[in-house]
């Protein structure tokens, strides 16, 4: 009896394990299949936000070509599409050409899920550049400024992937139940099935978005000027200064020239100026029509610069670290390594 038993418990378990494995089978394949999605977003995600940080260290300074907002834009998306062209950066072979970028399909090795920028509906990283989004006040004096200097601006980066399954059926026991397992399974060439591929038998992942304002209007190279002294290169503190003071928006400068120029004309003909001081020769500092400036690098002292002045010179701080009153350049400046970026030292963190 013991031993009939035993038979009649083994065959019952076989039998329970026969119907578990309906389930448990689908089940860990289509686990695999989700663990395979779940990179290929993640993928996607790598490629927009790696794109879209390159630009916070292009070369804002250099001249724009071709129509570009700025040097490098176009170029920098195409690098990075040629790094991603294979869905990561983890497998270029930094072949020229690439084979990855090309027809070569061996950067597939998914078990399940197979990503593909050919898909329709998919799209490779791609960015555009507004410069008029961020900072804008809508004034024309503020405007003109950001047309010559602005060369950065909010810049939004884009892309989408599909995938396709290869391993799970669309159906599994369909005599038990009407939901599809999966879209439809592929066969053969991976790149020619993502080519055709259609809303049966695709995954369209949903649109990764990253968006960065670039800041490019801070000067990185130090600024250096004494009184007289002009512009040195192109887009420098001077330059800048210049295009504001002497801007015809300027109201205050377009009523200031006339009366300076009557002014230096008649004290010329009093003899009270040198002919030399016409406004149309002189120098900034001698032509109140012209900008003149002071600025000389801190150097991690007190910005002071020394004006020859009369028969002398004298020193003087070119900035408000000292205006008598609240010192705010100065405390900022002794109180950053508490509070810069919660770090306590500048430079330890």
């Amino acid at each position: 009896m013991r031993k009939a038993g035993t038979r009649v418990a083994r065959g019952a378990a076989a039998v329970e394990m026969a119907l578990c494995m309906l389930v448990i089978i689908p089940v860990f394949m289509y686990a695999i299949f989700l663990d395979d999605l779940l990179r290929h977003m993640l993928d996607a995600q790598e490629t927009v936000v790696s794109t879209v940080w390159d630009y916070a260290v292009s070369d804002y300074a250099a001249k724009p070509k071709g129509g570009e907002s700025f040097a490098g834009f176009g170029q920098t998306q195409g690098l990075s599409r040629q790094m991603f062209c294979d869905h990561e950066s983890g497998l270029d072979s930094y072949e020229s050409p690439a084979p990855e970028c090309e027809d070569d399909e061996s950067h597939h090795q998914e078990v399940v899920a197979h990503a593909c920028w050919l898909n329709p509906g998919a799209k490779q990283v791609y960015c555009s550049v507004d410069q008029n989004a961020v900072g804008s006040y809508g004034v024309t004096l503020h405007s003109s400024y950001m047309g010559q200097f602005n060369k950065g601006g909010l810049i939004r980066c884009s892309a989408r992937i599909g995938v396709q399954n290869y391993l799970l059926q669309k159906t599994f026991y369909s005599q038990f139940s009407d939901v599809d397992l999966a879209k439809e399974k592929q066969e053969g060439g991976i790149h020619n099935n993502a080519k055709g591929g259609s809303d049966s038998n695709t995954y369209l992942l949903p649109w990764e978005y990253v968006a960065l304002v670039t800041d490019t209007w801070a000067l990185t190279k130090s600024q250096s000027f004494e009184p007289g002294e002009e512009q040195k290169e192109e887009g420098d503190l001077y330059a800048r200064v210049a295009q504001v003071y002497t801007n015809g928006e300027n109201a205050g400068y377009t009523q200031m020239q006339p009366a300076a120029q009557t002014l230096v004309t008649q004290a010329i003909s009093n003899k009270l100026l040198s002919p030399t001081l016409a406004l149309a020769g002189a120098k900034p500092g001698d032509d109140p029509t012209r900008v003149s400036m002071s600025i000389k690098p801190q150097n991690g002292g007190a910005p002071t610069q020394r004006i020859d002045q009369g028969q002398g010179s004298g020193t003087y701080f070119n900035n408000e670290w000292r205006d008598w009153e609240a010192n705010n350049n100065e405390k900022t400046q002794q109180k950053r390594g508490e509070y810069y970026m919660g770090c306590k030292q500048p430079g330890k963190c």
